[in-house]
């Protein structure tokens, strides 16, 4: 339902489940769970965040009761929080949530999963946003050695990290490193799109555009 648009409905039908698992006593607290996180879903497409981090919470807080608190779906809604504190400029709680769902992703999966290429790339965003660039840079690099070498990446993701990276490097002035990411994420894009595509033309401007602050 979510993927057609319909949220009311998707979100009546989340909800009336919930109901009748409660007046039946048929009581599966982990499927109330996913039934919260489905509605937190929904209204975190509607844009009604407060509603969802409700939702969110009461998700959060079943999963701690049945898992504990170091289990892999309680990290998913803890980057789902972030990414609703992170659009409403919550920065501190963002980082929170996310460097809490890292430490649980450490207790699961290796160093070089491929996972931890988005959670470094959501912390990066957010120090960004903080104007924190060098920690900015750091988990962008750590993402970018994951993509590197994961053959789950989609290439013109890691370009977009690289054109991350190139603009933090702009911001700190760095002329000549930002001049080199910005050709690593042209090479993929070259090889990828049409010489054509907005993405091609945009990168070629970019790397000109840094040229001249060059000379």
């Amino acid at each position: 339902m979510d993927n057609k648009g319909d949220y009311e409905a998707s979100l009546k039908w989340h909800k009336k489940c919930i109901q009748i698992q409660n007046e039946t006593r048929l009581i599966n607290n982990s499927s109330i769970a996913y039934n919260y996180n489905s509605i937190a879903n929904v209204y975190q497409k509607q844009g009604d965040y407060k509603q969802a981090l409700e939702y969110y919470n009461k998700t959060l807080n079943l999963f701690k009761e049945i898992f504990g608190e170091n289990h892999s779906d309680i990290a998913m809604c803890l980057n789902n929080m972030a990414c609703i504190y992170a659009s409403e400029k919550r920065y501190s709680e963002a980082l929170e949530c996310h460097h809490k769902a890292l430490i649980i992703k450490k207790s699961h999966l290796p160093d070089d999963h491929f996972d931890f290429s988005a959670t470094h790339n959501n912390l990066a965003i957010v120090y960004d946003y903080m104007s924190q660039f060098d920690l900015a840079l750091e988990h962008f690099n750590v993402s970018l050695t994951i993509k590197s070498k994961s053959t789950f990446i989609n290439q013109l993701d890691t370009a977009l990290t690289l054109k991350n990276i190139d603009l933090i490097y702009e911001m700190k002035e760095d002329v000549l490193q930002a001049k080199s990411f910005y050709k690593r994420a042209a090479v993929i894009r070259h090889h990828i799109l049409s010489a054509t595509h907005c993405d091609v033309i945009q990168i070629e401007r970019d790397i000109n555009r840094i040229s001249i602050k060059i000379k």
